[in-house]
């Protein structure tokens, strides 16, 4: 039986935007691989819950992290210590230099 998204998600509440951001791109990553398994030729289709299952879970709890992640934001860079220029150097931790 799986948790409910809200419940999972609920986890995220008091967390750094960097890591609800990391969360954020894992929950997208599952989706688009679902959405791009056309023919369903991912072994995982064999298990329960279904990738069907699971992307249905991980539009929801993407939803609920949307919100999150956009007070996250606001708590650190437009009214906590950290400043916007701030903000590249941190999203090179997480995606690398470009």
């Amino acid at each position: 039986m799986m948790i409910d998204p809200m419940t999972y998600v609920d986890q995220y509440e008091n967390a750094s935007y960097l890591d609800i951001l990391k969360f954020k791109n894992e929950l997208v990553e599952s989706i688009t691989k679902f959405e791009h398994d056309f023919d369903r030729k991912d072994p995982d289709w064999r298990f329960a819950p279904g990738p069907d299952v699971q992307y249905q879970w991980n539009l929801e709890a993407l939803g609920f992290i949307a919100s999150m992640l956009s007070k996250a934001f606001n708590r650190e860079y437009e009214t906590g210590d950290k400043v916007i220029f701030d903000y590249g150097k941190d999203m090179r931790k997480i995606y690398g230099k470009q």
